[in-house]
This record gives C-alpha cells, sequence and structure tokens, in this order.
C-alpha cells in the first residue's frame, strides 16, 4: 500500500510503498477514504515532546480518519465489510491505504457528510466534548469563555455548548465574529484589540483555553469561584487555582467509539456542523503540514492561503 511516513525525528515526509497491516482477532482493517492534519502530527514527528508523545520510528502519522471496513477479525460483531467509518488511532497511522485498528475507536460515519467532512470530525469534536462537558463540568445557563474559538476544537466547543444551553463568549480575531455567531457565540471578544479580562463584566464558569501562554495566566481573573480552567496546551498552575479557589486541568483527548457515536448523531440532525478549510492528495502532505505550521502563527505563509478556521484534510482513496 501507499503511505506517508516520517523515517526519523525531524525528518522529511516520505511517500513510498509499505507492507499492509495484518489484522487481529479483535481489530478490524479500514481502507481510507480522508485523513485530517493535525498539530499533534506535526509536534510528535519533530521529538519535541518525546517523552511524554514517544512513538516509533519510522512512523506514518494520521489520528483521525474516514474510510470503509475491509475486513474483520473473527471476534469482531459491531461492524460488517463495506461499513462506512470515521475514527481516531491513538498512535497514528491514517496516512495510508489501510489501517488496523480496534471497532472500539470507531463509529458509523455520519450519512450526511462526505468521506472529507467526516476525517475532519474525530479529534477536534471529541476534545471540545470531553474539554468543556467531562473536565469543564459545563450546564445549562452557565457561562463559558473559549479561547481560541475559531480553531478547529474552538468551533466544536462554541456549537456543543451553545446547544448544551449555555452563553458562549469567545476570543478570537474580527475577520471570525461572524462566522462565531452564526455557529452560537453570543460575544466575540477579539484579542487583538481588547484584553478579555478588562471587558468582561461578569465573571465565567468555565474557561476553555486552546491557548496558553499569558491568555492562561488572566483566565484566573474571570473565573467565578467554584470555577473550572481546561486546557489543551499547557499544564495549569495549580497554586494559582488554589489561590482563585477554582480547579484547572490539562486534558488529553481520551477517544471514544461511544462519543463519537454521540457526535454522529448531533451531526445528522444537522446540530452541529464540520468545517473543512482545505484538500490535499496524500503525496502531497509535506505542503499540508506547511500550511498547518503557517497557520499557527499569522505572520507564516499559510496564513496568506488559507481560513483561520476549518481543518486541513487529506485524500487518501
Amino acid at each position: 500500500m501507499k503511505a506517508v511516513r516520517v523515517l526519523e525525528y525531524g525528518g522529511q515526509l516520505v511517500f513510498n510503498e509499505v507492507p499492509t497491516p495484518s489484522i487481529a482477532r479483535d481489530e478490524i482493517l479500514v481502507k481510507i477514504k480522508n485523513t485530517a492534519v493535525n498539530h499533534l502530527d506535526l509536534v510528535e514527528a519533530s521529538g519535541t515532546a518525546r517523552q511524554i508523545l514517544p512513538i516509533d520510528m519510522p512512523w506514518i502519522p494520521g489520528h483521525e480518519f474516514s474510510g470503509v471496513v475491509e475486513r474483520i477479525g473473527s471476534d469482531v460483531t459491531a461492524c460488517a465489510p463495506g461499513d462506512d467509518v470515521f475514527g481516531v488511532s491513538e498512535i497514528g497511522g491514517a496516512y495510508a491505504d489501510y489501517l488496523a485498528v480496534k471497532p472500539a475507536a470507531i463509529a458509523r460515519k455520519p450519512s450526511n457528510l462526505s468521506f472529507e467532512e467526516a476525517a475532519s470530525v474525530p479529534v477536534a469534536s471529541q476534545t471540545a466534548w470531553q474539554g468543556i462537558f467531562t473536565h469543564g463540568h459545563l450546564e445549562k445557563g452557565q457561562t463559558i469563555l473559549i479561547h481560541g474559538g475559531a480553531g478547529a476544537v474552538g468551533a466544536y466547543a462554541v456549537q456543543l455548548a451553545s446547544h448544551a444551553g449555555a452563553t458562549v463568549i469567545a476570543t478570537a480575531s474580527s475577520d471570525d465574529e461572524a462566522y462565531l455567531n452564526s455557529i452560537g457565540a453570543s460575544r466575540v471578544i477579539d484579542y487583538r484589540e481588547a484584553q478579555f479580562e478588562k471587558v468582561l463584566r461578569e465573571k465565567v464558569d468555565v474557561v476553555f483555553d486552546l491557548i496558553g501562554g499569558d491568555t492562561q495566566k488572566r483566565s484566573f481573573l474571570v473565573l467565578k469561584e467554584g470555577g473550572h480552567l481546561v486546557a489543551t496546551t499547557q499544564p495549569v498552575s495549580q497554586e494559582e487555582t488554589a489561590r482563585h479557589r477554582v480547579s484547572g486541568a490539562m486534558m488529553r483527548l481520551a477517544p471514544s467509539g461511544d462519543g463519537l457515536g454521540s457526535i454522529a448523531r448531533l451531526l445528522e440532525e444537522g446540530t452541529i456542523r464540520p468545517d473543512v478549510a482545505t484538500v490535499y492528495a496524500l503525496q502531497d502532505a509535506a505542503q499540508a503540514w506547511k500550511d498547518i505550521a503557517g497557520n499557527l502563527s499569522p505572520s507564516g505563509p499559510g496564513a496568506a492561503r488559507r481560513r483561520s478556521h476549518g481543518k486541513i484534510v487529506l485524500r487518501v482513496a
């Protein structure tokens, strides 16, 4: 099969032929249609976080995917060959024609989504769900502040929180205000023009921090006593949480086929929607990585070519 691999930490992406994976009795083989590009792929391949995110080289990137079940192991009963599915592989491997995974990692693809759209969903949507509900304990009638609301995870957080009956405030650029209002944000604070802690008149119940750094430090100032600060990019200071009498934690995605199934139902109902920015062929993955790296910085080369929201997707089949 064809696959994109990283041969060594910090190395270039290589597109070549590799053996098709075999499956165990409790696994399935998925013929990949599409996979999505995540910043996590770049971090893992660089080796900068190898102490907490080790990978075995050579490595095939790709944590989320859509495709069709090709074969099933003898113990598998939850799906059948020919099923359209989407899901998450914690160890990567989706930048390839085929991927072997456990049935618990997948859910049936929403019938109203294309394979390209479906591949953009699993990581961002589940991170948002677990961030605001599992770790943030967000409830109807509460107020949540989402930093980086126009990003892939942030956009799902905005939609899910709004659907849950919460008041949603997001920090983003003014260019994304109309987009965020259209998916459920009650208020958008332009981080380039105002400091959120100075313009918010009332404190919030939950902060979902997708930015880190000074943004996280200042977030303690807007949290109600007993509130929750959930971060995805860096640990939360326990000294600050104690001083402000709030809880705080850095989360890491725990993929769940059942959880993804719940998200699939919301997608089929039209309650939430995906957003695909750009689609590349698998062999052009290196360019896609340049784009996502550039999009992390407003001055990067990708910023001129790509919207600040939406996922980059790779077309495999």
